[in-house]
This record gives structure tokens, C-alpha cells and sequence, in this order.
């Protein structure tokens, strides 16, 4: 159905987001500037740090999702929640993850720009996040 197709795009949309983020994390300890690897700089260490929190609360979503499908409940409201932020996390991260390459993060030479293109995605397919926010505010607001 629909609903559970958005739990797939949820899905992938972490995935894409953790690769994205796995290939920044290798980047930043190898690179080094300023006689230091690019993660020991206070700065990009909290970029990282909200990066991966966004990305774990959008897993625990699509767990949730998952797990009240299995159930048998109506997932509408949960499925499109979880397609919805799990799409926006994963634009937000890949674009952080471009922006911690540098210059490098929009070359082929790298992974993250593809990440970054195929973040565009979740966003589109099984409902736009338009369509989303009106199933959310329908059940939401019981209408």
C-alpha cells in the first residue's frame, strides 16, 4: 500500500543519509588542516553530532512505523510522519555532508554528491511532502 511504501522511502532516505554521514565522518579524521584532522575542530564535531541525532530520531521513526504495521494498526499518520522527516533529515544531512567535503564534496571524485542527488528523491515519490503534511494534519486534527 501506499502507507507502507512510505515506510520503504523512510528507510532508504536513512540510508542514504547514513552513508552520506559515514563518508564525512572517514573524511574529516583523514583530512588534515591546520596541522589537525578536520574532526578534532569543535565546530564540525557539533555539526556531526546534530547530524546524527536528527538521523537516529528519524530511524526510531521508521522503527516505529515498521513496528505498528506489523501490529496491524493504521500506519497513515505514522507512515507519513516517518517518510516526511526521514526525507527531511536526509536532504539536511547530505547537504552538510557536501558542505564538510569543501570544494571536494561536489566532485564525482567523492561519494557525497551522489548521496545529495538521491536525498532529492524522498521528498517526490509515494507523495510529495505536501502530501504528507495534509495526511499528518488530517490525522491530527481528526478530519
Amino acid at each position: 500500500t501506499l502507507n507502507e511504501g512510505r515506510i520503504g522511502i523512510g528507510a532508504q532516505m536513512i540510508g542514504v543519509a547514513q552513508g552520506a554521514l559515514d563518508a564525512a565522518v572517514h573524511y574529516l579524521n583523514e583530512r588534515k588542516q591546520f596541522g589537525k584532522a578536520l574532526s578534532e575542530f569543535q565546530g564540525v564535531q557539533f555539526q556531526v553530532a546534530q547530524a546524527a541525532t536528527e538521523l537516529e530520531a528519524a530511524r526510531l521513526m521508521v522503527y516505529n512505523a515498521s513496528r505498528l504495521k506489523d501490529a496491524g494498526r493504521d500506519i497513515a499518520r505514522e507512515g507519513a510522519m516517518a517518510k516526511l522527516f526521514a526525507s527531511q533529515v536526509c536532504e539536511r544531512v547530505t547537504s552538510l555532508c557536501v558542505e564538510l567535503f569543501g570544494g571536494y564534496g561536489y566532485t564525482k571524485d567523492y561519494p557525497v554528491e551522489k548521496f545529495y542527488r538521491d536525498a532529492k528523491i524522498g521528498a517526490i515519490y509515494e507523495g510529495t511532502s505536501n502530501m504528507q503534511l495534509q495526511t499528518i494534519a488530517k490525522a491530527v486534527l481528526k478530519r
